[in-house]
C-alpha cells in the first residue's frame, strides 16, 4: 500500500449489490479502508441539487424548513458555515428585514443542495452555497478565492496549485477547491476538470431559471459511480463488480475519464456467493459493540442520540505482571484502532474515548499524538480535545449522514435496562404485544391445538424477540413451534403466520401485516 500527504492510497475498489442495497468498499492491499451503502430505495442523496419551497422559517433558531416534495422537509440553516474560507464573514442568507434578494421567505422558491442525508425522522440538511466536484477539483460558482487541501503539505505543490487556480478563474466568477489528488494531477487534467465543472454549472443554472416549480434539478450520481469517483486514484489497480448495470456504468465512466485506468473485473456467477459473503463478513464484524484489540484489551463501542461513546479495556492483556505497561500498551493499540473504527462505521459528531487511566502527562500525549496520526487519513474533518480533567478525551469528526448502524436499522435506538423494563411493565413493548395477539389467536381455536407460528422481521424487532426469556418460554410450549426469519428489505419490519395463515396485527402504534 502507497502512502500519499498522510493518507493510505487506496489500490482495490470493490461494489457489490444484495438484497435492496448497494455496497462498496475501498482497500489497500489486504485492508479495508472505507467501507459505504445505501438503499435502492433512498430517496434524496448526498449531492443533489433541488428546486424546494420554503415552508416555515424559524428566525430565533436560524433555521428554515424546505418542502421538497416527497419525504421530510428539508433543513436548511438561514445563517451559513459552509466553506467558510470562502465566503469570510459575509451572511448570505440573513433573513433580517431589508435583506434584499437573499432574503428567505415563506412560500419562496429555494436552489439548495442536499449536505446531508434524511436520518431517521430528520430530513436531510441543505445549504444553498451550490458545490460541484470532480476527483480533483471542487467548484463553488457563489464563492470567491481558493483553497487548498490541508493534506497537502509541500509548499512548492500549494503554491503551484494556487498559482494554477488564479488562471482558472481568469474571468470567471465563483470558487476552487483543489482536493489531495490534484497535488499529483498535471496542468492539462486540472484544466480539463474545471472545464467539466463549468459547464455542468452553466447547464444547471439555465435550467434552474426556466420554472421554479419543486423538483430535482441533478441527481447525484448512482452510488457505485460516486464511491469510484471519489476513491479513484493513480494507484487504483482493480474494480471489482458483480451486477451488470453496475458493470456498464463504470466501464463507461473509465472510458471517458482523463485517468489511469485500473482494470475493470465483473464477478463470475460462480463467484459472486463469495464476493458478497466478504461484505457480509465485514458488515456483521462492525454492527458488534465489542472490538478486540491485537494485545487482548478490547473497546466497547456504544452509539447514543447525543454521542458516541468508547470504552478502553484491558481485558485479558497483562504484560510481564506490570498492570501499568499493559495499560499504557492497550491505550496505544486502542489510538491505532479508533480512526478506523469511526471511519468504517461512519461514526460521527462527539465521539468520547474513556482510555484506561495514565498517571503520567507523558503518557497521555503519547496516546493523543498516536490517535491523531490516525486520524489524519481520514477524508473527514476531525478534531482531537487534551484529555480532560477525569481521563476523558473527545474527538469531533464532521457528519454527513447516518451511521453504517442507522443506514442499515434506521429504527435502532438503544434502550436501557430501565427503560425496557418500563416498556415491557406498561406494554408499549412490541414482543408483549406479539405475544399478547398470539396467545388471543390461541384462545380462539382449540387449546389442544399446536400453533406454528412463523415471524419474518428486521433485525431489529428480531434481536427483541430472541432476547427476551418470557416470549422464548412461551413459544416453547408443548405443541407450538416458532420460527423466526430475517428480512432486511420487508417495508413495515414484520410479518407473522400462523399455521400458514398471515394474519395482520398493529404494534408500537403501526399496522403490520
Amino acid at each position: 500500500m502507497g502512502i500519499q500527504d498522510g493518507c493510505v492510497v487506496i489500490t482495490d475498489i470493490r461494489i457489490s449489490r444484495m438484497k435492496g442495497r448497494c455496497w462498496g468498499a475501498a482497500f489497500a492491499g489486504s485492508k479495508l479502508l472505507e467501507l459505504f451503502t445505501e438503499s435502492d430505495q433512498e430517496t434524496h442523496q448526498v449531492g443533489d441539487i433541488l428546486i424546494g419551497k420554503v415552508d416555515r422559517v424559524l428566525s430565533g433558531l436560524a433555521y428554515a424548513f424546505v418542502d421538497l416534495g416527497q419525504g421530510q422537509a428539508g433543513f436548511l440553516p438561514t445563517h451559513e458555515t459552509r466553506y467558510p474560507e470562502l465566503f469570510g464573514h459575509e451572511d448570505s442568507l440573513s433573513v433580517r428585514a431589508g435583506s434584499g434578494a437573499t432574503a428567505i421567505q415563506v412560500g419562496s422558491p429555494v436552489l439548495a443542495q442536499v449536505v446531508r442525508a434524511q436520518e431517521g425522522d430528520k430530513g436531510p440538511r441543505l445549504s444553498r452555497r451550490i458545490s460541484l466536484a470532480s476527483s480533483l477539483i471542487v467548484y463553488v460558482p457563489s464563492g470567491q478565492g481558493l483553497s487548498v487541501s490541508q493534506k497537502i503539505k509541500d509548499e512548492a505543490t500549494r503554491r503551484r496549485l494556487e498559482a494554477m487556480g488564479r488562471l482558472l478563474l481568469k474571468g470567471q466568477v465563483g470558487a476552487l477547491v483543489f482536493r489531495t489528488l490534484a497535488g499529483r494531477a498535471t496542468e492539462l487534467e486540472l484544466v480539463q476538470a474545471f472545464k467539466v465543472l463549468l459547464d455542468r454549472w452553466r447547464s444547471l443554472a439555465a435550467r434552474s431559471k426556466r420554472s421554479q416549480a419543486i423538483r430535482c434539478i441533478e441527481e447525484t450520481a448512482s452510488a457505485p459511480l460516486r464511491w469510484v469517483t471519489a476513491w479513484l486514484n493513480p494507484d487504483v489497480m482493480s474494480v471489482t463488480v458483480d451486477a451488470d448495470v453496475d458493470f456498464q456504468i463504470i466501464h463507461d465512466y473509465l472510458a471517458s475519464a482523463v485517468v489511469e485506468k485500473p482494470a475493470l473485473h465483473q464477478v463470475h456467477p460462480d463467484a459472486k456467493q463469495a464476493h458478497q459473503h466478504a461484505f457480509q463478513t465485514q458488515v456483521e464484524r462492525l454492527l458488534k459493540r465489542r472490538v478486540e484489540l491485537p494485545s487482548g484489551g478490547y473497546l466497547v463501542i456504544d452509539e447514543t442520540e447525543a454521542l458516541v461513546a468508547i470504552d478502553v479495556n484491558t481485558g485479558s492483556f497483562i504484560k510481564g505482571g506490570s498492570g501499568e505497561g499493559s495499560q499504557i500498551q492497550t491505550n496505544l493499540e486502542a489510538a491505532l484502532v479508533i480512526p478506523d473504527e469511526l471511519r468504517l462505521r461512519q461514526l460521527a459528531g462527539i465521539v468520547v474515548v474513556d482510555f484506561i487511566d495514565m498517571a503520567s502527562a507523558e503518557d497521555q500525549r503519547s496516546v493523543r499524538q498516536q490517535l491523531m496520526q490516525g486520524l489524519a487519513a481520514d477524508r473527514m474533518r476531525c478534531e482531537v480535545s487534551e484529555f480532560s480533567r477525569l481521563g476523558l478525551l473527545e474527538i469531533s469528526r464532521t457528519k454527513q449522514g447516518p451511521s453504517l448502524l442507522r443506514l442499515i436499522e434506521p429504527n435502532y435506538r438503544a434502550v436501557s435496562g430501565a427503560e425496557a423494563a418500563a416498556e415491557r411493565l406498561f406494554g408499549f413493548n412490541p414482543v408483549m404485544q406479539i405475544q399478547d395477539w398470539i396467545e388471543g389467536v390461541q384462545r380462539e381455536l382449540d387449546s389442544s391445538c399446536g400453533l406454528v407460528i412463523e415471524v419474518t422481521a428486521n433485525a431489529w424487532i428480531l434481536r427483541q424477540l430472541i432476547e427476551d426469556e418470557a416470549f422464548l418460554q412461551f413459544s416453547q410450549r408443548s405443541g407450538n413451534c416458532l420460527r423466526l426469519q430475517l428480512q432486511a428489505g420487508l417495508h413495515k419490519g414484520l410479518e407473522v403466520t400462523v399455521n400458514g395463515q398471515r394474519m395482520a396485527l398493529s404494534v408500537g402504534g403501526d399496522h403490520f401485516e
